[in-house]
């Protein structure tokens, strides 16, 4: 098993670099060779036959569609699209979505006192399998709308499907976006030198600072009635510091390998900690997500003649504000419960799903109200502390609902936000723990909390620095004269290398959005 950490990932890249640049002819090739070499090595070697099989379905549903497609499609053409939809949907519920039938289905039994008859880990879920299935449907899709053209080479598509880089935690990419990977790329020290640069920047942010915040999390929850009180409010605003940075780190290092290779992937982070409301926290974080459920869930839904008349009955009942407040509600739903759905769990479905929409819809439908309270209030809502109360606000929301992705289940998900104020009638209230030392014995030792704090605070003002420039900050620091640029890069890889937590003893922590 090797890992976008391990030292076999840039082994696999270094040899790999070195073979794709010394035959430029045959890049896209050496990509997918390098692709399934590192499918096979990083997974279970026989879940390639779900890559396999979705890659298939997809070539050859595709093929037909377009030699039939005119102007119009005929019930045939609509026939393959739902019969292929319906095949790539079903192989990724019985594996990644198992949750979905397997947890009603030993319901039942239990329930008419019979034995379960599925427990613990039936098979291996397929690496990646929620990615690259998002990205196979995305490309039929795209395939039937004229959008993009089908791939008359099953191993181009192939290599759509699992280029090596994003096949772990994603992006989800589009055809069009991945179209560079076919084509030539000449040794590049713009390439070479940002891809290396964001890559260090994933690895600083994965292994210094995520792995850290989840040896403290990871120790809270594993004995929640021992660690009480506040110690469940130091997980509550620790735990979505660590995801952030697990995640997007992992995505800086994908970015990045893949950018040695010449090829851009999309961004799927844009400062989300930065936002002022949930909304846009949501359009700043898994963008790609996002912007797939958007365009294959919500939209559709909204054209349908069925959405189209609830709309003009509602605009003509309650108003026009009203008449676009309903169906967008109600598309916005489906787009939730879609992604919800994709991460594979019925306590996503509540903790992604519900919770979330129902704070968006509700901050929709409250806006004016809002905004005539700041007004009644005389609040100046463009200075800074405004600012930094939205941030934070939105912060916590989104804290809340990211328990149900820490928790195992949705009961100890509400029973450990309800002990979040409980802790001041039960006798559990603690507040010494943040003067006393306490905070020192989960896990990490003063040197390891500085270290991380420190690292916070870095983080931070590389993305204020983002945000403000609207530009990376590694853009800036490659614009910088030549002694402050490598210094900085120098600083940086000694820092890694002496405060990353790696070595025999250290077992590095698995991706969290790697189980998707």
């Amino acid at each position: 098993m090797i890992g976008i950490t391990s030292g076999y990932f840039f082994l696999l890249l270094l040899g790999g670099g070195i073979i794709y640049y010394a035959l430029p002819k045959k890049q896209w090739i050496i990509s997918l060779v390098l692709s399934l070499l590192y499918y096979f090595f990083a997974s279970t070697p026989w879940t390639f036959l779900c890559l396999l099989g979705a890659s298939t379905i997809a070539f050859f549903s595709t093929k037909y569609i377009a030699r039939s497609y005119n102007e119009t499609h005929s019930k045939k053409d609509k026939g393959i699209l739902f019969l292929a939809l319906f095949l790539v949907i079903g192989l990724w519920l019985g594996f990644a979505g198992r949750d979905f039938w397997i947890t009603p289905a030993n319901a039942i039994c239990t329930m008419f006192g019979r034995e379960m008859p599925f427990q613990g880990s039936l098979w291996a879920v397929p690496m990646g399998m929620g990615y690259y299935t998002a990205q196979v449907i995305g490309y039929i899709l795209d395939c039937y709308m004229g959008v993009a053209k089908p791939h008359n080479n099953f191993f181009k598509l192939l290599l759509f499907v699992c280029f090596f880089p994003q096949l772990t935690t994603g992006p989800i990419s589009r055809s069009h976006q991945l179209e560079s990977l076919y084509q030539p790329h000449q040794l590049s020290y713009d390439n070479i030198t940002h891809g290396i640069q964001r890559l260090m920047w994933g690895l600083g942010k994965k292994m210094i600072l995520a792995d850290r915040a989840g040896i403290i999390v990871n120790t809270i929850w594993g004995n929640l009635s021992a660690y009480n009180g506040y110690y469940h409010w130091v997980a509550l605003l620790l735990y979505p510091v660590q995801m952030y940075c697990d995640f997007s780190g992992c995505m800086d290092i994908v970015i990045g390998a893949a950018r040695i290779f010449g090829i851009k992937l999309p961004e799927n982070f844009k400062n989300p900690f930065f936002s002022r409301n949930i909304q846009e926290f949501w359009q700043r974080w898994h963008i790609t997500l996002g912007n797939w459920a958007k365009d294959y869930v919500m939209y559709p839904l909204l054209k349908t003649p069925l959405m189209i008349r609830l709309s003009s009955r509602c605009k003509h009942k309650f108003g026009k504000r009203m008449g676009r407040f309903i169906p967008t509600a109600l598309g916005s739903l489906m787009v939730w419960l879609s992604m919800g759905i994709w991460h594979g769990g019925i306590k996503h479905i509540v903790g992604v799903s519900i919770y979330y929409w129902f704070f968006l819809t509700l901050g929709d439908l409250l806006k004016p109200a809002f905004s005539k309270l700041t007004d009644f209030l005389k609040i100046d809502t463009k200075v800074f502390s405004w600012h930094l109360f939205q941030s934070l606000r939105t912060y916590l929301i989104y804290g809340f609902g990211a328990v149900f992705f820490r928790a195992g289940s949705i009961k100890e998900a509400v029973g450990f936000i309800g002990s979040l104020f409980t802790m001041f009638f039960n006798g559990e209230y603690n507040p010494w723990i943040w003067v006393d030392g306490s905070l020192n014995h989960l896990g990490l030792d003063y040197k390891d909390m500085t270290v991380m704090i420190c690292a916070v605070l870095i983080v931070l003002i590389a993305e204020s620095m983002n945000e403000h420039m609207n530009k990376p900050v590694i853009t800036w620091v490659a614009q910088q004269n030549l002694v402050f640029r490598w210094g900085l890069y120098i600083l940086g890889f000694f820092a890694l290398i002496t405060f990353g937590l790696y070595g025999p003893d250290y077992n590095a922590a698995a991706f969290i959005y790697g189980g998707f």
